[in-house]
């Protein structure tokens, strides 16, 4: 077994454009606000509720990596 990783890291990385998630959070208001006006906490929380989504999308690539980061 010593030629066997001793752990192996399943990772799925997701960007999100923050200009896309600002133009959206404007649009959700209307365009009652603009993009000065938006917060760091609003932009987390609207990426949140996309995270469950994205994460469970079978064709977003996962990466397995060993202990030492080298991908297998």
């Amino acid at each position: 077994m010593s030629h066997l990783p001793e752990r192996i890291n399943a990772m799925k990385v997701v960007s999100y454009d923050i200009a896309g998630i600002v133009a959206a959070i404007i649009e959700l208001n209307n365009g009652e606000i603009t993009a000065e006006d938006i917060t760091l906490d609003e932009i987390l929380d609207l990426i949140s509720g996309m995270v469950n989504e994205d994460m469970s999308n079978p064709q977003n690539k996962v990466i397995l990596q060993d202990e030492n980061g080298e991908e297998l």
